[in-house]
């Protein structure tokens, strides 16, 4: 993290920064265009910072149900079809905005970085500017707003990320993803301390994945973000900013150019391109580090698959940790933008 003006190879603390004679803003580093790299797989680069330990997984849970209760399915919707320009990170999910020097530090505007440090911040106040911003990109594809669970602030980032997942994907129509794998969930993690996206695996442990009898593709998907101020920015930056920005403005690596094949692919991948749209028994896997490899303060990882047996042991379900704490009659708004 810096200043404006305080060369990219300098990291300076924000906590250390002196004290500036008037009012300033800091911003991330990744908002430098000679900080970004590329890669050749779907990588997306995207803002802010944090403090948190790794998620740790839960004892496992045999869920034995063959697939997801919730399904909503909703008429003439393609949920492959992208929107036509890229949607911007909200400005205080991104920087400070102008801070004020007060005693003992700073006081800024942005919820997600009161006082100048810019990390991990899952407060409610921070994730109301996101969710905000993915209410207005959803009403702009015509689709509904979101409903979060009642116990969606005592959730981990990776149970957040796979609550905002599974909003996206029933909004759309598709299923539901049935639960958190522990087995994929420790690929994602190992993906995030890296800084790269989640690893293809035929198998995951006992779970192997699925691959139509006549060949083709595997059933799986995945993404990664770095520097996400939290879960809802990831999905924000995977959903609405995945396309071509222009030169030196599209956070998505794969994206090269506005017709390369990797533009949306984050969002295409986590919506069932390759799992399948329609696929009731699909899985997850989500990791989280901080600070993680190559600098990254946060690093978000994302993993889908079609397993080609089920049930599987899970974690964590939509149908036992999600849908119990959405209130009565969610599953009508969700299915019905107006």
């Amino acid at each position: 993290m810096g200043l404006v003006g305080v060369p990219s190879a300098t990291r300076v603390p924000c906590d250390k920064i002196p004290a500036p004679a008037e009012n300033f803003s800091i911003v991330p580093d990744s908002k430098r265009p000679e900080q970004q790299v590329s890669c050749l797989s779907p990588n997306i680069r995207v803002v802010p910072r944090s403090r948190v330990s790794l998620t740790l997984l839960a004892p496992l849970v045999f869920f034995a149900a063959s697939v997801a209760q919730v399904v909503i399915v909703m008429a003439a919707v393609n949920p492959l079809a992208n929107p036509g320009a890229n949607r911007q990170l909200p400005a205080f999910a991104d920087s400070t905005g102008p801070c004020a020097v007060v005693q003992g530090g700073f006081r800024c505007p942005s919820p997600c970085y009161p006082h100048g440090v810019l990390g991990y911040d899952g407060s409610r106040a921070c994730t109301e500017v996101l969710l905000a911003a993915i209410d207005q990109a959803q009403a702009a594809e015509h689709l509904p707003a979101f409903t979060l669970p009642s116990d969606y602030f005592a959730l981990s980032a990776t149970r957040q990320m796979f609550v905002l997942v599974n909003l996206e994907r029933i909004s759309r129509g598709v299923p539901p993803l049935v639960g958190l794998s522990p087995y994929l969930s420790a690929a994602a993690t190992t993906a995030a301390r890296k800084a790269v996206d989640p690893p293809f695996q035929v198998t995951y442990g006992p779970i192997q994945v699925w691959l139509p009898p006549g060949g083709g593709d595997y059933a799986f998907g995945g993404a990664w973000a770095g520097d996400s101020v939290d879960a809802a920015s990831a999905i924000f930056s995977w959903f609405y900013d995945d396309g071509w920005g222009g030169k030196g403005s599209t956070p998505n690596f794969a994206c090269a150019n506005p017709t390369a094949s990797g533009c949306w692919g984050h969002r295409d991948e986590l919506l069932g391109k390759w799992a399948g749209t329609t696929c009731t028994e699909c899985i997850a896997g989500a990791g989280y580090s901080s600070p993680t490899a190559a600098n990254w303060e946060e690093s978000y990882d994302f993993l889908i698959v079609r397993p080609a047996a089920f049930p599987t042991p899970l974690v964590f379900t939509s149908d036992g940790g999600v849908v119990p704490y959405l209130p009565a009659g969610w599953e009508k708004v969700a299915a019905d933008p107006s």
